[in-house]
C-alpha cells in the first residue's frame, strides 16, 4: 500500500499549480497598461492557455492516481498502463512545486486586489514591500519557475509515470504534451522579459517609492544571484 501514499503527493501538485494560474483580480480596461507585443502574448497565454494547462494536468493527475490506486488495491491486476513506485526524483518534483505554488499564493495574499495577471497600475495601487516583497521584487515570478521546475522533474524523470507507465503509447497523446510543454517554454520565456517591463512600469509610477525598494531589494528574482 506504500503507492497510495503518492496520492496526496499528487493531489497536491495539482492543487498547487491550479492556484499559481487562476486568480479572480480583474483589473478595468483603464487601469491596464498599453500592452507591448510580449504583454500581447501573455494576455493570449493568460486567456486561452492557462485553463488548458490546468485542465490537462488535472487529467494526467486524475489518471496516475487512478492508476496508483488500481494497483494498490489488487496487486495482482492486469494493466496495458502500469504503476511506478515513488522515487527521489517525485518527491523532490512535487516538493518544488508545492513550494512555488505555496510562495505564489504568498504573494496573491500579500497584494490582494493589486495582483493581476493583466500588467496594471490599479487606483489606490502603492508599492509593497512586504512579506516576499522584502526579499525579492519579482517573487511571484520566482516561485512559478520553481514550480515548472518541479513539475518538469515530477513528469520528466525518466523513472515518472508520464514517461514510464506506458501511457505516452496512447496515440495523440504524445502530441498533446508535447504542445502543453510548448504552452511552458513560451510563458517562461514570455515572463523573462515580462520581468524588466515591469519594473519599468513600476519605476515610471512611483519613482522614488520604488527607487527606496530597488535599494532596500536589490534582486529581481533569486536573492544574491539576479
Amino acid at each position: 500500500m506504500e503507492s497510495l501514499l503518492k496520492v496526496p503527493l499528487i493531489l497536491s501538485s495539482a492543487i498547487a499549480l491550479h492556484i499559481s494560474f487562476t486568480t479572480e483580480n480583474v483589473p478595468s480596461s483603464k487601469e491596464v497598461i498599453r500592452p507591448t507585443f510580449n504583454e500581447w502574448i501573455f494576455t493570449r497565454l493568460v486567456k486561452y492557455g492557462f485553463p488548458t494547462i490546468k485542465a490537462f494536468y488535472w487529467a494526467v493527475s486524475f489518471a496516475e492516481i487512478a492508476i496508483t490506486v488500481y494497483h494498490a488495491t489488487d496487486p495482482n491486476s492486469v494493466s496495458v498502463i502500469r504503476d511506478t513506485p515513488i522515487t527521489f526524483y517525485f518527491v523532490f518534483g512535487t516538493a518544488l512545486a508545492v513550494t512555488g505554488g505555496l510562495i505564489r499564493w504568498w504573494c496573491y495574499r500579500t497584494l490582494g486586489r493589486f495582483f493581476t495577471f493583466q500588467l496594471s497600475i490599479r487606483e489606490g495601487q502603492h508599492i509593497v514591500t512586504t512579506g516576499p516583497y522584502a526579499v525579492v521584487r519579482h517573487p511571484s515570478y520566482a516561485a512559478g519557475m520553481m514550480e515548472v521546475i518541479g513539475i518538469l522533474i515530477l513528469h520528466g524523470s525518466t523513472s515518472s509515470w508520464l514517461r514510464h507507465s506506458g501511457v505516452l503509447d496512447i496515440p495523440g497523446l504524445q502530441v498533446v504534451v508535447g504542445l502543453w510543454l510548448m504552452e511552458i517554454t513560451l510563458l517562461m520565456i514570455n515572463v523573462v522579459f515580462r520581468v524588466s517591463q515591469e519594473d519599468e512600469v513600476l519605476k515610471s509610477t512611483f519613482r522614488g517609492e520604488w527607487e527606496r525598494w530597488a535599494k532596500a531589494v536589490r534582486y529581481r528574482l533569486i536573492p544574491g544571484i539576479y
